[in-house]
């Protein structure tokens, strides 16, 4: 029974991937925020983390890693971008006493600086005949709530509802998306597989934009596809090595592909992580680098810190922080 439901549940995300992601273009879908992958940890290896899912974080990679949340985990992670942008990402953990299974809740935050908008009133000093509105503000935010099954034999299904609201001005626009997500966790020194597809729903359109009909141009989610691998390599008592590899088909329909490793030391409960990682078939991007620490809090708690580089080639690098409570 455990083997059908993996078999019937990879057999459901992949040949899902026809279907919900379409490449429409760059700039054609809604909330593109929605897409963007989270975590410092996780980008010190460069993404690499469908396969690998093994913290609450992975509800923005692959749901389905919430199997490995033994008790509870608070994750808060944020990032600047060049323009003014910034993204926070937020997950929680956890683990019921009494109801089966494991609970997530997410959050994901992107804030832009106010800006000046041209409009359509007149200001007869203009060249145009048109005046400017000064610090427009804008910004898009998501919150979900997941379910993840644990089946046993290294087996797990999850996924996440979730409820966007995006604003620009007066304008705005807020709707359901869905996520799905499956992980094998085999026995051949702890290979991992998983796949799951994002960001399922129907297409939207802004509302309050000035028209009178305020009915517009319908636009589709950023759903995507993402399967990935990884495996520890190398595991003794104070060194790991864990490497991994991810494949993502994106609504713009270009393949990616993101490989990288984690390599682990610890003495006693004090543990500090090096990592590394290569992301290909993104316009701008490709060698990441990061460092964490984790360390007791107290008898039965750990915090850990992390910090990750991506080299963006055309633009500003992007710096991520992250701080993790484990309890």
């Amino acid at each position: 029974m455990r083997r059908f439901v993996l078999i019937a549940g990879a057999l459901f995300l992949t040949l899902s991937v026809p279907g919900v992601v379409h490449a429409d273009g760059a700039g054609t879908y809604l909330a593109s925020f929605l897409d963007s992958d989270g975590g410092a940890r996780q980008l010190g290896f460069g993404g690499a983390f469908t396969g690998l899912a093994d913290d609450a974080l992975c509800v923005y990679y692959n749901v389905a890693g919430l199997k490995f949340v033994e008790g509870s985990e608070i994750h808060i992670d944020t990032s600047a971008w060049d323009g003014g942008l910034s993204y926070q990402h937020l997950a929680y953990g956890f683990r019921h006493s009494t109801l089966p299974g494991i609970f997530g809740i997410s959050w994901v935050v992107l804030q832009m600086s106010p800006y000046a908008e041209l409009t359509e009133y007149y200001d007869p000093d203009s060249e145009f005949g048109v005046g400017t509105l000064p610090n427009v503000d804008g910004g898009d935010m998501a919150f979900g709530g997941s379910y993840c099954w644990d089946f046993g034999d290294g087996l797990s299904v999850a996924g996440t509802v979730k409820w966007y609201h995006l604003a620009m001005a007066e304008a705005f626009c807020e709707g359901l998306a869905f996520d799905a997500g499956v992980l094998w966790e085999t026995r051949f020194r702890n290979l991992r597989l998983g796949a799951s597809v994002m960001n399922l729903g129907p297409s939207n359109r802004w509302a309050n934009t000035g028209s009178d009909s305020n009915i517009g141009e319908t636009f589709p989610l950023p759903r995507s596809f993402r399967a990935g691998a990884s495996m520890r390599v190398y595991d003794i008592v104070t060194h790991r090595l864990t490497l991994a590899v991810d494949y993502k088909y994106p609504p713009e329909g270009d393949h990616r592909v993101m490989a990288g490793g984690e390599y682990t030391f610890n003495k006693g409960k004090v543990f500090a992580f090096g990592r590394a990682g290569y992301r290909v078939g993104y316009d701008e991007g490709g060698l990441t680098l990061g460092l964490g620490l984790k360390f007791p809090t107290s008898s039965e708690a750990d915090a850990r810190i992390d910090y990750s580089w991506e080299d963006m080639e055309n633009i500003p690098d992007i710096h991520r922080v992250g701080l993790a409570f484990l309890f």
